[in-house]
Formats: C-alpha cells, sequence, structure tokens
C-alpha cells in the first residue's frame, strides 16, 4: 500500500525477487508531494539494484561540493561529498520529485506492476499463510502479505499500532519553491542567519530547488494571505544569489511550507501479514539528505529477503533487525541537527560536521 518511493521501489524489488505485486495508491492523480530532493552516494547503490539508476542520473545533476556561505554570500568552505561508489557515480544527486516520481512510474509500468489508484485498504484479515484485504472500490483481494507504505501519517501503521507514537514536531519548519536557477550559481549552496538556513540547489536545465530551514516560525502553517509576506521576510535577509531568486517568487502558490516532524518505531514493523517499511517506521528531517534514500533501501533489503524465499514472520523480522540502527542513525543525527540549529546551538562549532562526517560512514557499510 503506497505509491511513494517506498511502495513503488518495493514493488520493483518483490517483482525481481519473483513475487507478483500490485500497488494500491490512495491518490488518484498518483503525483508526488514537495519540490525537490537529493540522493547521497550510499543509497545509489539501492537504486541501482533496482535498475533506475542511470534514468535518477539522467533527470538529476551531480554536486561534489557544497558551498558554505554568509548570509551575504561570502564562501565560509567547501564541503566534499563523500562518494562510496565509482568516480563515474555522483556523490550527491539533486532532483526534482516530478523527475524521480515519473522514473519509478516508468519503471513500475516497465515491470508490468499493475496499480490501483484513489484506492486504499478498508481492513485486513491475516490468515496464517494469507491475507484477506478489503479495498475501498469494493473489491476483496487474498494476498500472501501487505507491505505498508503509506507515508509518515501512515493509516496502516494506526490501525496495526494503535499506540504507536506518532510523528513529532522536531522544532523546525521548512520553506521551499522552484526557480530558474541564477547565471554563475553552479554548487550546491548554502548559507547561514541566525535562526535561518538556506540551500540553493541547481537542477538539470536551468532549474534551481530552494529550501529554507525555519527555526523561530514554529509548526502552525501561516494564514494564506500571510506566507507569501512572511517568506519573503526570511529570504531577503540573505544576499548572493538570493535576491535573483527571491524575484521570481511573487505568487503564494509556489511557496511550499512544512513543519519537520519525526518518527523511529522500534520493531516490531509487522502485525499479521503486513509489513510496514519507509516514512511509516522512520520518518526523518531533511539534515543530510537522506529520507528517501533509507526508504529505497529498505525496499531493496526486503527483495533481498524475499529472494530467498523465507517464510513471511521470519523476513518481516529480519528487515526490521537489519534496517533498525541504519534508520536509527539517519533519524537521530538528522534530529541532533535540528535541535543543534536552535538556541543555544551546537555545543562547539565543529560538532554538526563531525556528527554528519560520522554517520555517512556508518551509512558507507554495505546494506
Amino acid at each position: 500500500m503506497g505509491g511513494g518511493p517506498a511502495g513503488m521501489a518495493a514493488g520493483l524489488a518483490l517483482t525481481q525477487a519473483g513475487a507478483d505485486v500490485e500497488i494500491v495508491e490512495a491518490s488518484a492523480d498518483w503525483r508526488p508531494g514537495g519540490i525537490g530532493l537529493a540522493l547521497q552516494s550510499a543509497p545509489q547503490r539501492a537504486t541501482k539494484r533496482l535498475g533506475i539508476h542511470g534514468e535518477l542520473v539522467r533527470v538529476g545533476r551531480r554536486h561534489d561540493v557544497i558551498d558554505m556561505c554568509t548570509a551575504d554570500g561570502t564562501l565560509i568552505a567547501q564541503m566534499p561529498q563523500m562518494n562510496v561508489n565509482g568516480p563515474e557515480d555522483p556523490p550527491l544527486l539533486g532532483m526534482t520529485r516530478e523527475a524521480v516520481h515519473d522514473v519509478m512510474v516508468s519503471a513500475v509500468a516497465r515491470s508490468r506492476i499493475p496499480v490501483r489508484l484513489g484506492t486504499t485498504v478498508e481492513e485486513i484479515v491475516s490468515g496464517v499463510d494469507d491475507a484477506d484485504v478489503a479495498l475501498s472500490d469494493g473489491s476483496h483481494v487474498t494476498v500472501d502479505y501487505v507491505i505498508g507504505a503509506d507515508g509518515a501519517n501512515s493509516t496502516l501503521r494506526h490501525r496495526l499500532f494503535p499506540d504507536a507514537a506518532e510523528p513529532a514536531y522536531a522544532g523546525q519548519s521548512i520553506w521551499r519553491a522552484a526557480a530558474v536557477c541564477p547565471p554563475g550559481l553552479d554548487h550546491y549552496t548554502m548559507m547561514l542567519d541566525g535562526p535561518l538556513r538556506l540551500g540553493l540547489v541547481p537542477l538539470p536545465d536551468g532549474r534551481l530547488y530552494l529550501w529554507m530551514l525555519d527555526s523561530g516560525i514554529g509548526a502552525e502553517r501561516p494564514p494564506r494571505e500571510d506566507l507569501l509576506r512572511l517568506f519573503h521576510e526570511r529570504l531577503g535577509r540573505f544576499g548572493g544569489f538570493a535576491p535573483a531568486v527571491a524575484s521570481q517568487l511573487t505568487d503564494t502558490e509556489q511557496i511550499d511550507f512544512r513543519a519537520l516532524t519525526w518518527l523511529l518505531m522500534p520493531p516490531p514493523w509487522h502485525a499479521g501479514r503486513t509489513l510496514l517499511i519507509g516514512d511509516a517506521v522512520h520518518t526523518t528531517t531533511p539534515h543530510i539528505s537522506y529520507g528517501a534514500g533509507l526508504a529505497i533501501e529498505d525496499a531493496v533489503a526486503l527483495g533481498k529477503l524475499a529472494a530467498s524465499g523465507m517464510a513471511f514472520p521470519e523476513m518481516a523480522e529480519k528487515l526490521a533487525a537489519r534496517r533498525f540502527e541504519r534508520a536509527r542513525a539517519v533519524v537521530e543525527t538528522s534530529l541532533q541537527l535540528s535541535r543543534w540549529e536552535q538556541p543555544p546551538g551546537p555545543p562547539e562549532p565543529a560538532a554538526p560536521g563531525r556528527l554528519i562526517g560520522q554517520t555517512l560512514a556508518f551509512l558507507a557499510q554495505r546494506l
């Protein structure tokens, strides 16, 4: 259940393992949420295994370094990005979410995986060896098992684990927008100013993805009539390339605002014949650009276990056991970085960079 990156990746991985798969997606128009994302080097091993890596590279932009700048655009340092693959592979790959979605939808179609849109799971009755699934279109299907990949606000998690924690506010919110990349902006650039951190991510075809972490506005979405003004008040604190981007953003519809949340659900990740993966069990803030990558890795690990032919309960237990510490590293590191960007800040200036390096080195280990 779920037609986002986790659900589609699971469909591809299980199909490769020899399973007959069907994807059930709640949205009728099946478009991605959000604007852009960056894929670290380590999870690109998973996209290679799924057979979509080359297409993602084609629709993405390679970033070997991130330029760290002051609020006025003065370069402080360049941060080389870790590459655990070959030199021909990007250390960091910037893409629009729409481009990632289109690549994965095409792969699902090539694999002849049926997709039901505008459909939800109403009830799952688990037996010893299979499950009867009632769908919102009135149909019933009998399956070996259900993979719940329905996101951070997972209805399946709530239904199967009613006492489990829900995603919690991390103390920051994020503004996002898409624009045309200003001439001369060639590197992924981060700019720092008090409670704000601005990211400008060049993408293919002269496009740009902008994100801005905000530690001062709170979790509640501002009224629509105030959204553009509040966004520009914050973006106006930055110089460098920021004014050239700000001048393009003149409509509230161009601005995306969301509170950052986190969730780390301890095992078990399964109940009956249903197994949760992706954001349904580990929702992270974007501080090390690993949320989508972590979900895709879950799916590839699931496919490997399914190919071994083990029974569902053992497979579900092994998946959670193999993935939990990796998920914990991503979620807890990202949350710590978020908290250090809030008052009173990190214990020392070097602490965030050191933590990022340690975590990415851990994540460089093979699945």
